[in-house]
């Protein structure tokens, strides 16, 4: 089974030229490097490959802030209310590579291309963050949007 994401150890920096080389296995839609040292590193830097339409649930974060940036490909941020009600589209491309979303804000991501890969940063641990997600009854107020 190949895993989903892969834990980079580094010394002092890294560059992200030799992990573009990276293809997306054909049965997956996401696969990340996590640029943190592991689950409980405080400082979460993931690249991330994401399949077009892919999204994991909408989600908020109660202890931090989040930041996209895209470097590949065409990736929708989408702000949404408690309801699921789409409140903003972020339309991340080329002439628009990042967005920021302050915690307490229900969010997800989408790929719009074949393809995108794009980081995300956070400043909570994976095991220890605090998060909330959207009630499942709201999904179908957002799904539309990936038509």
């Amino acid at each position: 089974m190949i895993s989903n994401f892969k834990f980079v150890k580094y010394k002092h920096s890294f560059d992200f030229k030799k992990f573009f080389k990276k293809k997306l296995p054909l049965k997956k839609n996401v696969f990340r490097y996590n640029f943190h040292k592991n689950n409980l590193d405080e400082d979460q830097f993931m690249l991330i490959w994401q399949r077009k339409n892919y999204y994991y649930p909408p989600k908020k974060f109660l202890d931090t802030s989040k930041t996209y940036v895209l470097l590949k490909g065409k990736l929708d941020v989408l702000i949404l209310n408690s309801k699921g009600k789409l409140i903003k589209a972020h339309n991340l491309n080329r002439s628009n590579p990042v967005c920021r979303i302050k915690k307490n804000v229900y969010h997800l991501d989408i790929s719009k291309s074949k393809i995108s890969i794009h980081i995300e940063q956070t400043n909570h641990s994976f095991v220890n963050r605090k998060i909330k997600f959207l009630n499942k009854n709201y999904f179908t107020n957002f799904q539309k949007y990936l038509k």
